[in-house]
């Protein structure tokens, strides 16, 4: 049997990580006809089926479901090479592709991506919002963002921010007109305004105070899957959401939202960014890191409880 290309074993990763010939083929600058017969040779000349096609979609048979996770792993150990082997004298070179909630995004990569990307002109970098749990790994990510508790115990995991606070939010009319909630159970007859995770299932509202902890799914007419659009509604005396502080604060200092519960809702903590362990850290990603790393020395140092 003759051994497949490396180039037309490079052509199936593709199909098979974007689960589409035309995702793929944009992807790569050919046609889909012109990848969908690469990927008929080489499964010709291995013999067995890789790929499962319909008019609507493409799933991995066993076979490419093996072929494809043995693949990934070297392709990447493969990029991973040339990228240190360019990054010889001294600029890190290669791309770093992150997988992260939006939050995490606006409030920790959003304000830093300029200075990263301005002191290393040879590193790209792709943030990807996506607030689902997704394999790392599989899907050819460097890394994840998540929070410190859900992070997998057989990766890398470093926190890469302050501690979170969520409030429990509604307009000043809202309150006078359906009352202040004294403990979360009174929210249980409150109109909540839910946001629903792209998985489908509805974000859990979470308590804590003095041992006591308290998880619901809340009740109410309006779900939205953004939290800014929740924050919205909630200023617009739709009902009471549950935000990041920090999507709430401007409306906050401003007297159009106002903060109930405040004592069962104490900081969480930081976001994590979390990776597999390798024997070798790639340029950019190490680059990366090691950025990150000084930006929270940077705000350990400008904060006024480091001068106590």
């Amino acid at each position: 049997m003759r051994r497949a290309k490396l180039a037309d074993l490079e052509a199936f990763a593709a199909v098979a990580r974007a689960r589409s010939f035309r995702r793929a083929a944009t992807e790569r600058g050919v046609s889909a006809s012109a990848l969908s017969q690469t990927i008929r040779n080489l499964e010709e000349r291995l013999g067995t089926r890789l790929l499962n096609r319909t008019t609507r979609s493409v799933a991995l048979t066993p076979a490419g479901e093996t072929l494809f996770h043995r693949l990934e792993p070297a392709f990447a150990d493969i990029g991973d090479a040339l990228d240190e082997v360019q990054s010889f004298d001294g600029e890190p070179t290669g791309r770093v592709r992150i997988n992260s909630p939006a939050p995490a995004i606006e409030s920790i990569f959003a304000p830093l991506m300029s200075e990263f990307l301005h002191r290393h002109p040879r590193v790209s970098l792709e943030i990807i919002a996506d607030a689902g749990y997704v394999d790392i790994v599989a899907e050819g990510f460097d890394a994840g963002v998540r929070f410190g508790q859900e992070v997998a115990q057989d990766m890398i995991a470093t926190p890469i921010g302050p501690p979170l606070e969520y409030a429990i939010v509604g307009a000043p009319e809202y309150f006078e007109a359906h009352g202040i909630p004294k403990h979360p159970r009174d929210l249980r007859i409150q109109d909540c305004i839910r946001q629903r995770f792209p998985g489908g299932t509805i974000f859990k509202w979470r308590f804590s105070r003095r041992g006591e902890e308290i998880s619901f799914a809340p009740e109410g007419r309006l779900t939205v899957n953004d939290a800014h659009h929740a924050v919205r509604a909630a200023r617009e005396n739709v009902g009471v959401t549950r935000a990041l502080r920090q999507y709430a604060e401007p409306d906050l200092e401003a007297g159009r939202l106002r903060r109930v519960l405040a004592a069962w809702s104490p900081p969480l903590p930081s976001w994590y960014l979390y990776y597999p362990s390798r024997r070798q850290t790639p340029p950019a990603f190490k680059a990366l890191l090691e950025f990150l790393k000084e930006r929270s020395w940077r705000e350990v140092a400008s904060h006024p409880a480091a001068e106590a």
